[in-house]
């Protein structure tokens, strides 16, 4: 079964690397240094025009911090998802409870404004509580995929709890390793833990993606 990396990009320069290196799917979105917020809809529209076979996953996140959204924070992630839906492949987003349990509401909503694109929830499940549990409310509410590092600094530090969660998801749900994901360290990743995608920004001591190490995480995954 051939393994599917995801290369987080968020400029122009970064996602001309990771098809230069080999890249078939990117979480496209913004201001890496916060961690990732929502891409422009004009970059969005200039990643799909220039690069038709792409397929583009977009962060909705409004700002940095923490994942519990205001109503009104909630009322510019569904403008922005309907705004990037016609351009994009996929959705990744999620909303927590101040107690840091899933925000349902908040979180079905944003499924269902993504109609039937694919959603990914996205790291704010590596500050949930409850992480098994919250696996299951995320397939009841109709996820497609889960992106986490395991509640570790990195998706290596986090293998087992990966590892479980692959096993728990029985096929209903895609665990997606990201955090201080490389060429090194990724085959080690995806053999511990079970999973089939992995995600990275495959950059090279820079803010920028790099397309040779683009080609190498391609090349060591699917060796």
């Amino acid at each position: 079964m051939k393994r599917t990396l995801e290369v987080c990009t968020a400029s122009i320069a970064s996602v001309d690397e990771a098809v230069k290196g080999g890249a078939e799917r990117i979480e496209l979105c913004s201001a890496l240094e916060l961690d990732g917020l929502t891409p422009s809809a004009g970059l969005a529209k200039y990643v799909h025009t220039t690069y038709p076979n792409l397929r583009i996953h977009a962060l909705i996140r409004p700002r940095s911090g923490n994942f519990v959204y205001s109503p009104a924070e909630l009322q510019v992630m569904l403008s922005d998802i309907e705004i990037l839906r016609p351009i994009v492949h996929g959705i990744v987003s999620g909303a927590l409870l101040p107690d840091g349990s899933i925000d349902r509401q908040s979180t079905t909503q944003l499924v269902n404004a993504a109609g039937s694109l694919p959603f990914t929830f996205h790291r704010a499940f590596d500050v949930c509580h409850a992480p098994r549990e919250s696996l299951e409310t995320l397939i009841e509410l109709g996820c497609t995929r889960v992106l986490t590092s395991g509640q570790q600094p990195t998706a290596e530090q986090g293998s087992q709890l990966l590892s479980e969660l692959v096993t728990q998801s029985g096929g209903r749900i895609i665990i997606l390793p990201g955090g201080g994901v490389n060429a090194s360290n990724a085959v080690s990743i995806l053999n511990t833990t079970g999973a089939i995608e992995i995600h990275g920004s495959a950059r090279n001591g820079s803010s920028e993606t790099d397309s040779h190490e683009v080609a190498k995480l391609l090349e060591s995954i699917n060796a």
